[in-house]
């Protein structure tokens, strides 16, 4: 990969990265900040909680085709290392997006993406590891957490990289650095559980006590 091709990369993915769907939908459909409600985090989590299932349906779809774009681009441009560098790139812009003030989210949905589009064994790998724990738990937190610690493991497994997994654990790092009050609120039991009903409190006049989510 060329510095010109690592920067086209980075540039692109960060932009596409800092389209905080999140923060769009509740915009553009409601007139509010999702920041303002639930957890105060511009994730897929909190977009269910506070703005219920068809508002965080565009979130999920608009996060999705981020991360597929971002990472079809370094792929075009640079094969595994280009899409490794675009999902560390695209998860940085969704975690401090330049056209909402760098306060975005932590990165799961987007970098679950990435893995998907990276190898479907690692993705494969990370994904029963996130539903075992939400089964167990019901904390989507420590099922995001567990998620990224496999994914440089993973990749050294089946790549027997350095680059790679530097890059891999790279990636993981920034996600578990992003889950550090959840860490602590798990440590002392006091981290809420995902349920499936919304409270929809984005729609409300009063903002949402702060709770908690990946």
């Amino acid at each position: 990969m060329t510095i010109l091709h690592f920067a086209i990369i980075a540039v692109c993915a960060y932009l596409l990265g800092s389209l905080s769907f999140a923060i769009i939908v509740s915009k553009v459909t409601l007139g509010k900040d999702i920041r303002d409600y639930g957890s105060g985090n511009a994730g897929l989590t909190n977009a269910y909680r506070t703005m219920g299932a068809g508002k965080t349906l565009f979130v999920l779809l608009g996060d999705i085709a981020k991360g597929a774009a971002a990472v079809a681009i370094g792929m075009l441009l640079a094969g595994p290392i280009g899409k490794l560098t675009a999902g560390i790139f695209v998860i940085l812009g969704h975690m401090f997006p330049l056209y909402f003030g760098f306060r975005g989210g932590k990165g799961v949905l987007v970098g679950a993406v990435m893995l998907a589009l990276f190898d479907w064994r690692v993705f494969l790998i990370a994904l029963v590891l996130f539903l075992a724990a939400v089964f167990a738990t019901r904390w989507i937190s420590l099922g995001s957490i567990l998620g990224a610690i496999s994914f440089p493991i993973s990749t050294f497994f089946f790549y027997h990289d350095q680059v790679l997994t530097a890059m891999a654990f790279g990636m993981a790092a920034a996600v578990v650095f992003m889950h550090r009050s959840n860490i602590a609120r798990m440590l002392n039991g006091t981290e809420n559980q995902f349920s499936f009903k919304s409270k929809k409190t984005i729609e409300s006049t009063g903002k949402d006590e702060k709770g908690t989510d990946a």
